[in-house]
């Protein structure tokens, strides 16, 4: 099934003197770009977050904010940096004179800084690494469960856009069937009004037919044709299809600029527009997926 590469998702875990939290926000992206942000205290432990959060997610540009606080504070003086309140009641200060703020700065201003509060001493490293990871753990499966979720509204969407196509497709070959006999009939008439009947031979019927030929539709009738069976194919495998789903769409427009080009029919034109419409509305849809 198709998987979006858009999710959201935020894990906790406490342990006896803090609580970890892990938030992880996906966007598209044409690989695995992961961005850490706000991580104080588990610089050492990056690499390995990246490592598990691309193994996990493969696609998408995703954002990791990493926090932890202490447990139990209830305004414990104690577990107060003042030394962190002074500055951030100093930066507050700033921001109401260059913003011309009259509103005086409350105590909530402050508390809800996670900022100045002084990371307990006895947090062992290696507790918090556990913490990190099962918190880690626990976003990437609310990630993975919304991606799946937006995955399934973008099959259904894509699936009733393909089905336009491969109906549009057989509506072109019925118009087609016999294109290159019509077209052949119609050059030998306009030959024969430009040079006389006298040229009835087989050199000049040679030499239509291959112009005939060249008009013909057929052979990009039945690529595009199947290139929107493997597209369908595609959409019920589980794995990572979006870029062959987009190469599909490239060769699916591609094929029907050279029907354009080559047919003078002018229903097959108008069918021919309204698909490059869809096409191109799938590429849009194709883009977030995995």
């Amino acid at each position: 099934m198709l998987s979006s590469m858009t999710g959201y998702g935020r894990g906790e875990s406490t342990g006896a003197h803090c609580t970890v939290a892990v938030e992880l926000r996906s966007v598209n992206n044409r690989y695995c770009d992961v961005v850490l942000r706000n991580n104080k205290g588990f610089l050492q432990w990056d690499d390995e977050v990246r490592r598990i959060i691309q193994k996990s997610l493969n696609r998408g540009k995703i954002y990791v904010n990493i926090n932890v606080e202490a447990v139990n504070t209830n305004g414990d003086a104690s577990k107060l940096d003042f030394d962190a309140v002074k500055k951030y009641a100093s930066l507050l200060e700033q921001i109401k004179e260059h913003a011309g703020i009259d509103e005086p700065i409350q105590l909530s201003h402050l508390l809800g800084n996670s900022d100045i509060y002084a990371q307990p001493s006895e947090i062992d490293e290696e507790d918090l690494h556990k913490l990190m990871l099962k918190a880690l753990d626990g976003a990437l499966t609310q990630v993975e469960s919304m991606r799946s979720e937006e995955g399934k509204k973008l099959s259904e969407d894509i699936t009733e856009r393909i089905n336009m196509i491969k109906e549009e497709v057989v509506s072109i070959q019925k118009l087609s069937s016999d294109n290159a006999s019509k077209q052949f009939e119609k050059l030998k008439s306009r030959a024969k009004e430009l040079i006389g009947k006298g040229a009835e031979n087989d050199r000049l019927n040679q030499e239509l037919a291959l112009l005939s030929d060249k008009l013909d539709i057929s052979e990009e009738c039945v690529r595009l044709d199947s290139h929107v069976g493997q597209f369908t194919d595609y959409l019920i495998i589980d794995e990572p299809v979006g870029k062959r789903l987009d190469f599909l769409l490239q060769e699916m427009n591609r094929e029907s600029n050279t029907i354009s080009s080559k047919s003078n029919n002018v229903s097959i034109s108008h069918i021919i527009v309204e698909m490059r419409n869809v096409i191109e509305s799938l590429r849009e849809q194709v883009q977030n997926i995995i």
